[in-house]
């Protein structure tokens, strides 16, 4: 089930996520020119249907590189969260721990808005829970919302997480049966 929610929540990810850069010195704008060639292929290559697990992890790197490097030369903020928040979720599955971290710490130093950035706590700590099974990061992150967002509608899906965290699908399977007395 959590299998197919992080599936469902990076396809999402990457289907709604433009690929547009904003102005920028004309020495960086070739630069940015090359990154962008490399994420377009990177977003073309997965709406084919080739699974991001498919590919060699030095591809990986590469498309990593290219979306914090654009973070870096675009100027316009929401994109810039936009490109640390994709790098980190590549990064997630690709199970580069600490760039993980290092792209959702950039991307939380730039968010503004409150709900967006509720929504990246909670994108960080699932990757953390159902990805690399960093549980003890995916409860901080989880308590973090509850605790800091309370009014937020990632609060409510910590609070939910928070039940099931490092269980298997089967374990969870199993609670939701014995809950609603179904065989």
């Amino acid at each position: 089930m959590r299998k197919l929610f992080f599936i469902a929540i990076a396809a999402i990810l990457f289907a709604s996520c433009g690929n547009k850069t904003a102005e920028a010195p004309k020495e960086k704008k070739i630069n940015g020119d090359s990154l962008l060639k490399v994420v377009n292929d990177f977003d073309a290559n997965v709406k084919s249907g080739n699974p991001i697990v498919k590919m060699s992890r030095e591809q990986l790197k590469g498309v990593v590189g290219a979306y914090k490097e654009l973070a870096m030369i675009t100027t316009d903020r929401n994109t810039q969260v936009m490109y640390f928040e994709k790098a980190g979720s590549i990064s997630g599955e690709a199970h580069f721990n600490e760039e993980v971290k290092s792209c959702f710490e950039s991307a939380f130093a730039l968010e503004n808005n409150p709900e967006k950035l509720a929504e990246l706590h909670y994108t960080y700590a699932f990757i953390n829970d159902a990805k690399l099974k960093q549980f003890d990061i995916a409860r901080q992150e989880y308590q973090l919302l509850i605790t800091n967002f309370s009014t937020s509608f990632w609060a409510e899906q910590a609070k939910m997480a928070l039940e099931v965290l490092g269980k298997t699908d089967e374990e969870i399977l199993a609670a939701f049966k014995a809950k609603n007395n179904l065989k």
